[in-house]
């Protein structure tokens, strides 16, 4: 059938010319050192919804191995997964302006794994940003599932509609909400806080601008049960929420979309501490509406009020 390069081509939906040619070196180069052991390739996160941003985005997969994998094989995936990231990464850097790496990111599981909660799921391995886990990976996750059944991009193998991919909508409505308590409560206190901790929070989501978009995000998941991309997160955020924080949304928006040129976002200190306060607000606005362990009972968040709990 040709190279994964040829393959990619034959993708039911149309793809960015930069994300179509790096899938196809990060599958041609797994299947070099693993053939025939991808039977699936499908992309999830922006590339999925419509909001891929060169310069700002990964590319998130989901990829389904034809069966486990030996320690030799996972030192062979790992190596792998290791060069095509530092290639990107000395591409990215090497001339101004900078950017954020073409990396692809995700997870590596098997065909049953699928039907099944991704929270009982022991993934073959996971990579992100440099880091390859064996036996692990934050995205075998709700969110990830459901955005794979309704919206994935299928590079390789049976297409999502024709998969068994499982969904509880109280789930991923649970696990949304953790998430926001357990990781974007802790990143809005970290940036609240002065010193280098606040500066590394910071930089390690590439800006402030990806806790704007990214708790909203989560809020939008408990108000809908759908997932949203961070553009799309940022407009429900300029509708749910007070005016007070519109200023930070759209300057969030305007960098995300590459309108803001040069530079982190709002890169001093007092405006960290704006981003850091609107994610905490988010979080607080989850808990007093959907602070309960059935979350599915609780009302949707209305919008187009400039709701504020």
């Amino acid at each position: 059938m040709g190279t994964a390069s040829a393959r990619l081509c034959e993708a039911s939906v149309m793809l960015a010319g930069e994300v179509e040619r790096a899938v196809g070196r990060h599958l041609d180069a797994v299947d070099r050192v693993l053939p025939r052991q991808v039977e699936g390739l499908y992309l999830v996160g922006s590339t999925a919804m419509g909001g891929f941003r060169l310069g700002r985005s990964d590319i998130d997969f989901v990829a389904v191995l034809a069966g486990e994998l030996g320690g030799r094989q996972l030192d062979q995936l790992r190596r792998v997964q290791l060069q095509l990231y530092l290639k990107s990464l000395a591409g990215a850097v090497s001339r101004p302006p900078w950017r954020w790496p073409l990396v692809c990111n995700g997870v590596y599981v098997l065909w049953h794994d699928l039907a099944h909660s991704p929270l009982g799921v022991k993934p073959i391995a996971a990579h992100v940003s440099g880091r390859f886990t064996p036996g692990g990976g934050f995205d075998a996750n709700p969110v990830t599932w459901r955005t794979l059944a309704t919206k994935g991009i299928a590079v390789r193998g049976p297409r999502p509609s024709d998969l068994r991919i499982h969904h509880d909508d109280q789930e991923l409505r649970r696990w949304t909400l953790d998430n926001l308590n357990r990781y974007w409560r802790r990143w809005a206190d970290a940036v609240r806080r002065p010193g280098w901790a606040a500066v590394r929070a910071s930089i390690r989501h590439l800006s402030d601008a990806w806790g704007v978009l990214g708790a909203p995000r989560l809020h939008f998941t408990l108000a809908t049960g759908e997932i949203a991309s961070k553009e799309q997160a940022g407009e429900y955020a300029l509708q749910v929420f007070e005016e007070r924080w519109h200023a930070v949304i759209r300057e969030a928006l305007a960098y995300w979309c590459g309108v803001t040129l040069g530079g982190p976002f709002r890169p001093s200190g007092r405006h960290r501490r704006e981003a850091a306060e609107f994610v905490a607000m988010v979080v607080e606005s989850a808990n007093s509406v959907w602070g309960s362990t059935d979350v599915c009972a609780r009302p949707r968040a209305p919008t187009g009020s400039g709701w504020s709990p």
